[in-house]
């Protein structure tokens, strides 16, 4: 599988998350972007038949971010989808196909728990939903001043290092290996500076109580991730690092992230436990929910 990373339909919405979205793309020139499609959904409800939907306002911000983004060496289209009661999610995806786009660049805010745990409904369902690549930049909220009830928002891993050092969670199901050839390919392009392989072995591993069948499967996903790595180009195979860990996956990959520096967690968006291709797999759900670094999820094949 060749992904290539040259055109990204980017999903807007007007906000201060826009704002930081936008000031990320030049970064992800390194990732291979050359040209932008920005999206911005308006729905409204059904108020009358005939009636405009007055867009003047949407189309002048993206103008603007338009100026912005060309004076970086991007090339920029802008689309507004406007209707009464138009789903984001669903259009942001249509425009994707519409443009022939490589991927979809959105933000997720973490404005409190509740949101970070269920992430923002648009950013969820187009995780959820999108047939191609998502590339999800992670937001914090901090509060300036409580009293007046004032935040900012702000991103902890600039997009500018995010190939720095590229964390690759795997199970060894077919979309891990999706994910996988995305990485050595930007790896055989000489993209990534660092790259480490983390596999974590679930409860089922824990509770196998012969020692003979737990070095057994410990020795084979060894072996597994060794045969990964050899695949790599010289310089990151001598500079890669095989994690084998137990425990939640999830939980086990979001501490690795913090522990070591990881600037970019690559990943299939579902894994072996994957029911309906409308779900997110649950270690790709809860990484998206809880990384405060970039996440690069890699679809299941689909018919």
């Amino acid at each position: 599988m060749e992904t290539n990373f040259k055109h990204a339909v980017v999903a807007l919405d007007q906000s201060e998350a826009s704002d930081i979205i936008i000031d990320s793309l030049s970064y992800l020139k390194k990732l291979g972007l050359q040209k932008v499609t920005l999206v911005t959904v308006i729905s409204v409800s059904y108020s009358g038949e005939g009636d405009e939907i007055d867009t003047s306002l949407q189309e002048e911000q993206l103008n603007n971010y338009k100026k912005l983004l060309e004076h970086k060496d991007l090339k920029v289209e802008t689309v507004i989808q406007a209707g009464s009661y138009a789903f984001a999610p669903t259009e942001i995806i249509k425009t994707a196909d519409a443009k022939d786009a490589d991927f979809i660049i959105i933000g997720n805010r973490g404005q409190s728990m509740v949101e970070q745990m269920l992430l923002g409904s648009t950013a969820s369902e187009v995780l959820q939903r999108s047939h191609l690549p998502v590339f999800l930049i992670n937001m914090e909220m901090e509060w300036i001043d409580e009293d007046k009830n004032e935040r900012r928002l702000y991103v902890t891993q600039s997009c500018e290092k995010a190939l720095d050092h590229v964390l690759h969670a795997t199970d060894f199901s077919d979309t891990a290996d999706r994910a996988f050839e995305v990485v050595r390919d930007l790896d055989k392009q000489g993209k990534i500076g660092k790259i480490s392989l983390i596999h974590v072995q679930g409860h089922h591993a824990i509770a196998l109580k012969d020692p003979v069948s737990h070095d057994e499967l410990m020795q084979k996903n060894e072996e597994n991730l060794e045969e990964m790595r050899n695949t790599l180009s010289d310089h990151t195979r001598e500079n890669s690092e095989i994690i084998i860990t137990f425990g939640t996956a999830g939980k086990e990959i979001i501490q690795v992230i913090e522990e070591r520096g990881v600037t970019l967690v690559v990943m299939g968006s579902q894994g072996k436990g994957f029911v309906h291709d409308f779900f997110l797999g649950g270690v790709s759900s809860q990484v998206t929910r809880f990384s405060k670094i970039p996440v690069l999820l890699i679809p299941a094949e689909r018919e």
